[in-house]
């Protein structure tokens, strides 16, 4: 099951200021505009998101950040339809197939049990 919003044009002054934290290569390719959609599990912190927010994304790697601004929300059952959905390259452009991603993510502590409970949050945004 999917569940989409999309951007919504007026000005929402109730904005979420979170961040969050990614791997180097991850952060190096959403900034290269080479990976255009972020996902998580969609948790309790997640559930705070709202169209419009700012999130700071910030390396683990390094002391570096830069924010984006979420233009669509869409809402999954699990990663497999969240990334079949848009298609892969555009959600973990390293991966070789959805295959892959999936496994990548379920690799990540608590994704994989995470997103059986909670379901999956994808997130479009524009740099800043």
């Amino acid at each position: 099951m999917k569940i989409e919003i999309n951007f919504i044009l007026y000005n929402n002054n109730n904005n979420n200021n979170m961040s969050m934290n990614l791997d180097t290569i991850y952060f190096n390719l959403i900034k290269q505009r080479k990976k255009i959609y972020e996902t998580r599990v969609y948790d309790e912190k997640r559930q705070k998101i709202k169209l419009k927010d700012i999130i700071e994304f910030k390396d683990r790697g390094s002391s570096k950040t830069f924010k984006a601004m979420i233009t669509e929300l869409a809402y999954f059952d699990n990663f497999k339809t969240a990334i079949e959905d848009c298609g892969v390259k555009k959600v973990m452009p390293n991966a070789r197939s959805t295959e892959d991603a999936v496994k990548l993510y379920e690799s990540f502590p608590n994704y994989k049990t995470g997103a059986k409970k909670y379901g999956v949050l994808r997130m479009k945004f524009k740099l800043l």
